[in-house]
């Protein structure tokens, strides 16, 4: 704060963050920062379609990818730039869309967040990146979920699939305001000044949260935090299924790493939480429930839940809620 927290030009701690960033994103060639994930998301389509010189982008239902024009129908929208939309972990949805060379790129999320925690299945990363580039379509990861949560490298480094462009953003800087969009260096290069795709925002790079960003990853960078983050969402998930198999409940619960999902009235889903008839009215009543008992779980059953080692202390709280509240579902026969 004493150094300063916002400049008209450009600061050191840009360039030392971006080098850092290079080091450990698989591909951040280059590294460009914004504001927000809706703004990084926004670069990024902008920048696919200019490289491309194609307009339409393919995407994933149930995915999220922000709040701008682009991306979030409704009303007062434009819909004529939205993106085509396919299920999750269906390659011959990829491959059928493709073929056509028509797309500037495929956004997507490469494990699903935010319509139940989806992995990717065995190879589905791999093919879809043989795909793009056979038919010339920018990849791009959307890790403003996954990023920094499931690997300090983001999930392209966990599941070791590289895209042509990435954007981070939420656990980066620690909670403070700040976005990454970085990819190949040829692509990257066509953002303003360089090249002719505009590329400017009074509150991009702020000092800040770079320096929070910097301070963030020395802390992540051994390794040690996401090791015990998966062993705490391991722990989690069995102690549910444990609990849903001994009340003979009927729900989901799937994850990876510190991300986790509980659905009432499925017991799986492969290609996103929207193509399952799951039970919201259930689920609100658990969270309600767990609400009284002082633990406050996501507010839509398409939303991840999200652990870190912080939960450790309160644990213990947490699963007696849970299973008190499981319990109270099953007496009323709600479940």
């Amino acid at each position: 704060m004493k150094k300063g927290w916002f400049f008209s030009y450009q600061t050191s701690i840009e360039k030392e963050v971006a080098e850092i960033l290079h080091e450990i994103i698989p591909s951040a060639e280059r590294v460009r920062f914004a504001t927000t994930g809706s703004d990084a998301v926004a670069y990024a389509l902008r920048l696919a379609r200019a490289f491309t010189g194609r307009n339409k982008a393919l995407g994933i239902k149930g995915g999220y990818h922000g709040v701008h024009e682009n991306m979030m129908p409704g009303k007062g929208t434009i819909f004529s730039t939205s993106p085509d939309l396919i299920p999750f972990n269906d390659i011959s949805a990829v491959e059928e869309k493709l073929k056509t060379k028509e797309y500037a790129c495929f956004i997507l999320e490469p494990i699903l967040a935010n319509c139940g925690c989806t992995p990717p299945k065995d190879e589905y990363l791999r093919r879809i990146r043989k795909i793009c580039s056979d038919t010339g379509t920018i990849l791009i990861f959307d890790e403003i979920v996954n990023g920094f949560r499931i690997d300090i490298g983001g999930a392209q480094k966990f599941y070791n699939v590289t895209p042509d462009i990435s954007t981070f953003s939420k656990a980066i800087a620690g909670g403070l305001p700040l976005s990454v969009i970085c990819g190949k260096k040829e692509i990257m290069e066509n953002f303003t000044p360089m090249g002719s795709v505009f590329f400017a925002n009074t509150f991009n790079g702020s000092p800040l949260a770079l320096s929070a960003a910097k301070t963030v990853i020395e802390k992540l960078r051994d390794g040690s935090l996401y090791k015990k983050n998966n062993e705490i969402g391991e722990s989690f998930r069995k102690f549910l299924q444990k609990q849903i198999k001994r009340l003979e409940i009927t729900a989901a619960v799937q994850g990876v790493g510190s991300m986790s999902t509980l659905a009432f009235g499925c017991k799986s889903f492969e290609k996103g939480i929207v193509f399952e008839k799951y039970d919201t009215k259930t689920y609100n009543l658990f969270i309600e429930k767990m609400a009284h008992k002082n633990v406050l779980f996501p507010p839509l059953p398409t939303e991840t839940i999200f652990l870190s080692p912080v939960h450790e202390d309160v644990m213990d709280e947490i699963k007696k809620a849970i299973k008190e509240s499981l319990e109270e579902l099953k007496k009323n026969f709600i479940v």
